[in-house]
């Protein structure tokens, strides 16, 4: 058995609205069921959503605060009052200050931008700022992505004579800033349609509504902004993505160009590149220093200059990365260190963390631990904490926040990120709290991550013909995440490491009709959990491969289970203790005859003469995986020992056909007994030694000197024979009884079953004798993802060598 890392979820549809989808869109199930799962079921959404158009914009004169601000605005360009850009310094507030100093200067305003530093003035408007701006001479103040808190801010800009028009998109307070305009969709008793968009999204509607046209020249610095601040890319969003991506894609804007270019994205550009890759260096700027130059780089017409701009944002975003990388190193560092203390929720900081980079590394600690988590850097001289914050699935980060801001100084966020600042003294207390609040509202289920199955399918239906068309959906992000797909008990043709550090996997799926690649990055290691031909079930994206022209289906490898029992056959006489190394640190027990040096300090070896004597059971008992160092001395041992075996989910075989060079590898016939007795008792006139002649009694009889000393043996127990001075004489008037009644002879007879069925058996054969002659009744995992054993004629058993 192999579990998996994730939770999978499939949701039900109504087959009949399948149906009806695929009849009047023309799609294929897949996609129609898709449509469905995004809750677009009926025929005009899905065809909007299918086929975005700039025509399904709303009016933005709908957002309420929309004319005064355009009349305001249209007053400062008569009289050229200088107006101040007032923006964010992550990517979405660079995207809304470039696009707004666009506009701007199209309409030939007296214009300028500021971004505040995170590290000196923190988020948002601040008095400074303000109290700078009217010093020189600014009439208007426009915010973009940012405002719509700042109510002591509002007061003190209208104290300034400033007047303050905020374009926000994040949720209001209460109350609202005294502004001169408020536009935000989220605004109470706003009117439009559509609240979710970004930042940028507001700026848009808002140049949308100074043009008296859409601006489409600047959608490619929308969509930007719109993908890399994670809000829905549906409705608006959706149109604003998908057409600002093929604006992208003809690498009209010299600044978004260059970008694509250090970034190494040469081919069509994805909201993946916008998100994984562009936005990155964005932010680099503003989470390292100052965003004003990702604006400078926004805002520039000039190639030369682009090329220099997007190079040193390149290079801020390898320290931050090399930062990232090092911080996360020293938490996980932290939390390995104290793992009962972060067993429900992480709590780690430090002194001189970069503040800017810390949110990304409490992303990094979720994706590792699946749990709630809170990185804080500490301020050596204030003797603060700076923190940020991200939550999974039934854990409400702000709400436990709020349960806590007894301890907090200042916090803030919704439900799965949120910021804070706390007293160096208080983080210890404010852990314990956190953690017991994890305690109390999630269960042990809710730390493994849930990831839903789009659909499940055959390997024959995954061709490149219908992959193409689920491209009918992109762009994916949030509120239309990219589906994962199900392949459930496939076949493993073939399995191998690959890259330059072999530390990637190729896993190829076939059927009898078809094949499929499935590729999974870093994570070549999984190579030594599967038995060769299992029966896995593997969730990924379907992607399409294209190499020396041609194309092929591909499954990115996202999460891989082996639902059953798996047999690994490691039997040889090399690499023992690479394997023992590799089984130590799992739930395993290994069997011997004798103790072992390599496991002296591994409590959980097993003698083979134990098994049957009391309390080996309990020693046994809860193992997830069976190693067998040394073969079972009898077959009826090893059925004991599975008799009372449960939830086992792997068997490994170690040892190699030269670890025993005392037994015998065939015990001799009846036959061979009547020839070798009747030779003796024939030289009875000159006796022959048991130890002189053996050898030319072993070229006699055809036999190994072994087995004729074993065949003595038995002769001698069984009173046929005795021996004098190391003669060997026969006894004139023996009891006939039958070789049986030997000991010895029982004993070999045991071996050489031992032998046969599992020292010198095929895989196969290893395998049908499990199933045939030993009783398992094992249910691995629960009845809905696991392997049960109960009936013999038809289950069936993950084997290294084959499925049987």
């Amino acid at each position: 058995m192999l579990r998996p890392k994730m939770r999978w979820q499939a949701k039900e549809v109504d087959e009949a609205q399948v149906l009806r989808l695929e009849s009047e869109l023309g799609v294929g199930s897949t996609t129609a069921r898709l449509l469905i799962h995004r809750g677009i079921d009926q025929i005009d959404a899905a065809r909007r959503f299918i086929s975005p158009s700039l025509n399904d914009l709303y009016d933005p004169f709908l957002l309420d605060g929309m004319r005064q601000a355009v009349s305001r605005i249209h007053q400062a360009l008569q009289e050229q009052e200088k107006i101040l850009v007032y923006g964010d310094y992550d990517a979405d507030g660079v995207s809304s200050t470039s696009l707004m100093m666009k506009l701007f200067r199209t309409l030939k305003a007296n214009v300028d931008f500021y971004i505040p530093n995170r590290f000196r003035e923190g988020y948002g408007l601040n008095k400074e700022a303000l109290k700078l701006a009217a010093d020189q001479g600014v009439g208007l103040v426009v915010t973009v992505d940012t405002g719509i808190s700042a109510i002591e801010e509002a007061l003190y800009a209208k104290d300034l004579g400033l007047d303050l028009i905020i374009t926000d998109h994040h949720e209001p307070p209460e109350k609202l800033p005294d502004a001169f305009a408020i536009i935000n969709p989220k605004k109470p008793n706003c009117a439009y349609p559509f609240p979710m968009l970004a930042g940028v999204g507001v700026a848009f509607k808002l140049a949308t509504a100074m043009l008296g046209r859409v601006p489409e020249e600047w959608l490619d610095i929308a969509a930007l902004g719109t993908i890399a601040d994670l809000v829905p890319l549906v409705d608006e969003n959706r149109i604003i993505a998908s057409f600002g991506l093929k604006r992208m894609n003809q690498r009209k804007h010299v600044g978004i160009a260059a970008l694509l270019e250090v970034s190494g994205i040469d081919g069509d550009v994805s909201a993946g590149h916008v998100g994984f890759s562009l936005g990155p260096r964005i932010n680099a700027s503003g989470r390292l220093d100052s965003a004003k130059l990702a604006v400078d780089l926004m805002l520039t017409e000039d190639r030369d200059e682009a090329c220099m701009m997007a190079e040193e944002l390149n290079t801020m975003n390898r320290e931050r990365q090399q930062l990232v990388e090092a911080i996360t190193v020293e938490a996980i560092e932290q939390v390995e260190s104290e793992p009962e203390r972060h067993r429900y929720m992480i709590v780690v900081a430090k002194e001189d963390w970069n503040v800017g980079v810390i949110g990304i590394v409490a992303s990094r600690l979720v994706e590792k631990y699946y749990r709630p988590v809170i990185v804080l850097g500490i301020d050596q001289e204030t003797n603060m904490a700076k923190g940020s914050a991200r939550s999974i699935a039934g854990f409400d980060m702000y709400q436990a926040l709020t349960q806590c801001r007894d301890v907090l100084d200042h916090y803030g966020g919704h439900t799965m990120a949120a910021g804070m600042g706390l007293q160096v003294a208080n983080i210890r207390l404010f852990h314990e709290k956190m953690a017991l609040l994890a305690m109390s509202w999630l269960t042990e289920e809710d730390y493994i991550p849930i990831t839903h199955i789009a659909d499940e399918l055959t390997i024959e239906e995954i061709t490149v013909s219908m992959i193409d068309q689920l491209r009918v959906l992109e762009p994916y992000g949030m509120g239309n995440p990219t589906p994962y797909f199900a392949i459930k008990d496939a076949q493993i043709a073939r399995m191998q490491r690959m890259g330059v550090d072999r530390n990637h996997l190729r896993i190829q799926l076939s059927s009898e009709q078809a094949k499929l690649d499935v590729v999974g990055f870093r994570v070549a290691d999984l190579a030594d959990e599967i038995a060769e031909n299992a029966r896995i079930s593997v969730l990924g994206e379907l992607k399409i491969n294209e190499w020396n022209g041609k194309r092929s289906p591909q499954l990115v490898l996202r999460d891989i289970t082996v639902p059953h029992i798996q047999i690994f056959d490691w039997r040889s006489n090399r690499a023992r203790k690479d394997h023992l190394h590799k089984l130590k640190e799992t739930n395993c027990r290994f069997f011997c005859h004798e103790p072992m040096k390599e496991l002296q300090d591994v409590g959980s070896s097993i003698l083979w003469d134990e098994i049957g004597v009391a309390g080996w059971k309990e020693r046994i008992a809860g193992a997830s995986y069976l190693a067998f160092i040394d073969p079972p001395p009898t077959l009826a041992r090893f059925q004991l020992l599975f008799s009372e075996l449960s939830d086992v989910e792997r068997l490994y075989f170690l040892y190699g056909d030269t670890d025993f060079d005392d037994i015998l590898v065939k015990l001799p016939t009846y036959q061979e007994f009547a020839a070798v007795y009747k030779l003796i008792k024939s030289k009875q006139k000159t006796p022959i030694h048991r130890i002189k002649h053996l050898p030319s009694l072993s070229r006699v009889m055809g036999l190994s000197k072994r087995t004729l000393s074993f065949m003595i043996s038995v002769f001698e127990e069984l009173n046929f024979l005795k021996i004098e001075q190391g003669y060997i004489k026969v006894n004139p008037n023996p009891a006939k009884q039958p070789l049986e009644n030997s000991e010895l002879y029982q004993r070999q007879q045991a071996k050489e079953e031992v032998w046969k069925k599992l020292v010198y058996s095929s895989y196969r054969e290893l395998c049908d004798y499990l199933f045939t002659s030993v009783q398992f009744r094992w249910q691995i995992g629960g009845a809905s993802n696991g392997f049960q054993r109960e009936n013999q004629s038809d289950s069936k058993l993950s084997t290294a060598g084959g499925t049987l």
